[in-house]
């Protein structure tokens, strides 16, 4: 593994002073969407940003939603079209080439926390919510296509990288469940352990998840054995969702700290950390990306909230509850 010293800011970004719930990068990392409690879906041009020192960047599109948005994915094969689920319990798609709706979801019953289109089929996407099922959705089919009744709230659902048929969630019974499609009377593996609810789980390689939980813990979990290899402590998680993404064996999460913290897969305590109010700390380049800015307030309460990971494994983009995203480097 290559040896990392710093994690450092290259680029600050605000938003508007709401809290980022879900940041993802398109199928080409050419564009990144941000959407949460602002009831917004904004996609920003990725080398844009990169290359232009400006004191304001606009989005390049902006979609106005109905209701608080949860999480979003993109859609690994047709590259404009990216998924969303909803406070109000609906699962929607969009075309961001036209900032047009697609198509609806209407199943769910309760809050939808999570939605993932499926990398093996792009045109199956899961989603989850407090109505404590799961659900396999089609984009040709107006209706879901699978059902799995969780008996507990469901917090997060993702598909196994390489398999239409394997998914695994997370639930506010404090258990992570991974499951067969083609069978889905009982999981193929229940993995036990957190102490509260498990709010992320993500596939570190085909055979391992790395999970998170308001337990103030990330899980590493050989799903096969059904074993957790190893425990990661050191960030403060009691009650929100901070965010969670993995690549080529680095993890990194949020924390109630208001900081960024990175694992890696071997060595149970951080890496490295940054905190998100050292506004100038290893600033290179500051940039203000915004459509209608509200002054930040210090309440002393702020979270980091999401991230996610560019194709340059050293690059990563993080955001956190009062609405400012960060372009973080690895050095």
């Amino acid at each position: 593994m290559r040896k990392v010293k710093n994690l450092s800011q290259t680029i600050v970004v605000f938003q508007d002073n709401q809290l980022i719930g879900n940041i993802e990068f398109d199928r080409d990392y050419e564009h990144f969407a941000v959407a949460g409690v602002s009831k917004k879906i904004k996609l920003y041009e990725y080398q844009s940003i990169l290359d232009n020192v400006v004191d304001l960047h606009y989005p390049t599109k902006e979609v106005l939603c109905t209701a608080k948005l949860s999480c979003i994915s993109w859609n690994p094969y047709l590259r404009n079209y990216l998924a969303s689920s909803d406070y109000d319990g609906f699962v929607s798609i969009w075309d961001m080439a036209t900032a047009q709706k697609v198509r609806t979801f209407q199943e769910h019953e309760k809050r939808s926390w999570s939605v993932d289109f499926c990398s093996s089929d792009p045109k199956l996407l899961a989603s989850c919510s407090d109505d404590c099922r799961v659900k396999i959705w089609s984009m040709h089919n107006d209706y879901s296509v699978t059902t799995i009744d969780a008996k507990s709230n469901v917090c997060c659902v993702k598909f196994k990288p390489d398999s239409q048929y394997n998914i695994v969630f997370g639930t506010a019974d404090h258990n992570l469940y991974y499951f067969d499609l083609r069978n889905t009377r009982e999981p193929c593996h229940l993995l036990k352990g957190h102490k509260k609810a498990v709010s992320y789980a993500r596939f570190l390689s085909n055979n391992e998840i790395v999970s998170a939980s308001t337990d103030s813990q990330l899980r590493l979990w050989r799903v096969t054995e059904g074993q957790c290899l190893r425990t990661y402590r050191g960030h403060v998680n009691e009650k929100n969702f901070v965010g969670l993404a993995v690549s080529n064996g680095y993890i990194v999460c949020g924390s109630e700290t208001n900081t960024v913290h990175l694992y890696q897969r071997e060595i149970s305590r951080p890496l490295l950390s940054y905190k998100f109010d050292d506004v100038n700390n290893g600033t290179v380049k500051t940039t203000t990306v915004n459509t209608d800015r509200v002054k930040k307030e210090e309440t002393g309460n702020e979270f980091v909230s999401a991230m996610c990971w560019s194709n340059r494994e050293n690059i990563l983009l993080a955001a956190n509850s009062q609405g400012v995203v960060k372009v973080l480097e690895l050095a």
